[in-house]
C-alpha cells in the first residue's frame, strides 16, 4: 500500500473533497455565526469609542462575559476567533473571568462591516462546499 504524499500547505488538513474537509466547513460557517452574536452583544451593550464613528463600540471583558455565557460557554474561543479575523481588539493573548474583567475589547470595524465580511465568508465557504455532491448531504444537515 503506497503512503499519500503531503506536502507542508496540506499537512494538518483534511483530504480535500471528503466530508472531513466538508464537516469542517460546516463548524467554519457556525463559528462565523457566533461571532455575529457576539458583535451584536458588544454593539447592542457597549459604549462608542470614536467620535468620528460612533458605530464602533467597545466593552469591558467582565460585562462581556456576563452577557455571552448566557447564550454560550465559549466567549473566549469566539474572542480569540473574532481577533484572527481582526473584527475585534484586546490587549493579551488570552482572556480570564476575574482576572481581566476591566480589559476593553473593542470593535475595530462596525457592525454592518463585521455582517457583511462574515456573510462573504460564510458564501465562500458554502459555494466550496456546494461543489462536492457529498457535501450537499453534510450541508443540508443544518
Amino acid at each position: 500500500m503506497a503512503q499519500r504524499r503531503v506536502n507542508k500547505d496540506e499537512y494538518g488538513r483534511p483530504v480535500a473533497g471528503s466530508l472531513t474537509e466538508m464537516r469542517g466547513q460546516k463548524a467554519d460557517i457556525h463559528i462565523s455565526k457566533e461571532i455575529v452574536q457576539l458583535c451584536e452583544i458588544i454593539d447592542s451593550e457597549g459604549e462608542s469609542i470614536s467620535e468620528e464613528n460612533p458605530d464602533l463600540k467597545g466593552i469591558c471583558f467582565g460585562d462581556l462575559f456576563s452577557l455571552y455565557t448566557h447564550i454560550s460557554n465559549k466567549v473566549v474561543g469566539v474572542l480569540l476567533r473574532a481577533r484572527k479575523h481582526k473584527l475585534i481588539d484586546f490587549e493579551g493573548e488570552m482572556l480570564f473571568q476575574r482576572r481581566d474583567d476591566e480589559v476593553p475589547i473593542y470593535m475595530l470595524k462596525t457592525l454592518a462591516e463585521i455582517k457583511a465580511q462574515v456573510r462573504e465568508h460564510q458564501d465562500d465557504v458554502e459555494s466550496q462546499m456546494c461543489a462536492n455532491p457529498k457535501a450537499t448531504n453534510v450541508l443540508l444537515d443544518k
